[in-house]
């Protein structure tokens, strides 16, 4: 019996996918009740958000919120859940017969971008749920990778009314920081970060610089296999944070498409082989064994991708 909240084991849980057992961790805790009672009426209540939009986007917003709870709380399967957004997306905009990505691409991102917000639809890890934004400022940073230094343009974005599903199922506790979709832009959610923390300089600016520079060099490189080396990447270069203990808390290799959780489980699995220590020891090593291993795993990927992916002619 636990005595004692672990926010940690409660955010693995939602990194995970698992709303239903991050509640039930999270009910046995009096003093978490107030935290508690927002998840029971979101989820269990349908006491659903209204944004600072029309009545037209948060209609639209609704039939993403509807899609977190059947996805997260009533636990569909991905099929039903998914034909069920597509189907309230279709009937907002009155259409028959649309695919999913039309739908997206084509009406729910006119809507936005009509009303002046930018617009990213399709799946994070797996799961559907836009991120919509009213704000950008581009900077240029020189990015220093363990296969040399490339400069990169980093969009920051601000004024967000939707995170996708990680930030909603968590309240905004949890969320995706970044992304970057091969056309050399690192795109950064600007409330995420400190600018002059560690957090930034690697987890957000070389782990996504490596996803670039990867796209633009491999074709068709799995999700799985971007997140693995961008991952190792963060690994070579932070001394300040024990990322081991976070991968860990990622590790999930019971869902396929959710990239993040099957690198992390990768890196443990490698970072056992390499340094022949079992996985509850390899947070207690020094950073300089952990530094040294993921420089050897990120070799030994390298060569692999040379051998599994074509390479882009630039």
């Amino acid at each position: 019996m636990d005595h004692q909240f672990d926010a940690d084991r409660f955010r693995s849980e939602l990194v995970k996918g698992r709303l239903r057992a991050a509640m039930s961790y999270l009910s046995r805790f009096p003093d978490q009740s107030e935290r508690y009672a927002r998840y029971t009426a979101l989820f269990q209540e349908e006491k659903y958000l209204t944004y600072e939009v029309d009545p037209e986007l948060n209609g639209i917003l609704l039939c993403y919120q509807k899609y977190y709870r059947e996805t997260f709380y009533l636990e569909q399967t991905p099929e039903e859940a998914a034909r069920r957004l597509w189907g309230r997306l279709a009937d907002c905009f009155r259409l028959s017969g649309d695919t999913a990505d039309a739908i997206e691409t084509e009406q729910v991102d006119a809507a936005f971008r009509a009303k002046g917000f930018h617009f990213l639809g399709g799946r994070t890890s797996g799961y559907w749920g836009p991120y919509i934004w009213r704000n950008e400022e581009v900077k240029r940073y020189a990015v220093e990778l363990p296969d040399g230094e490339r400069e990169y343009a980093v969009k920051f974005l601000d004024g967000f009314i939707m995170k996708s599903w990680l930030d909603y199922i968590s309240l905004g506790e949890v969320g995706t920081g970044g992304w970057s979709q091969g056309d050399g832009l690192i795109c950064c959610v600007r409330d995420a970060y400190d600018l002059d923390a560690e957090s930034f300089r690697v987890s957000l600016l070389k782990h996504e610089a490596q996803h670039a520079a990867d796209l633009e060099t491999y074709r068709g490189m799995s999700s799985e296999d971007l997140e693995y080396r961008a991952k190792l990447v963060e690994l070579i270069y932070s001394r300040e944070r024990n990322l081991l203990d976070r991968f860990a808390g990622e590790a999930d290799a019971s869902r396929a498409g959710n990239g993040h959780g099957i690198a992390a489980c990768r890196i443990l699995e490698g970072a056992e082989r390499l340094l022949n220590v079992p996985r509850e020891a390899l947070t207690s090593l020094p950073v300089e064994e952990m530094q040294a291993a993921a420089r050897t795993l990120f070799a030994e990927s390298t060569r692999d991708a040379g051998e599994k992916y074509s390479k882009i002619t630039p």
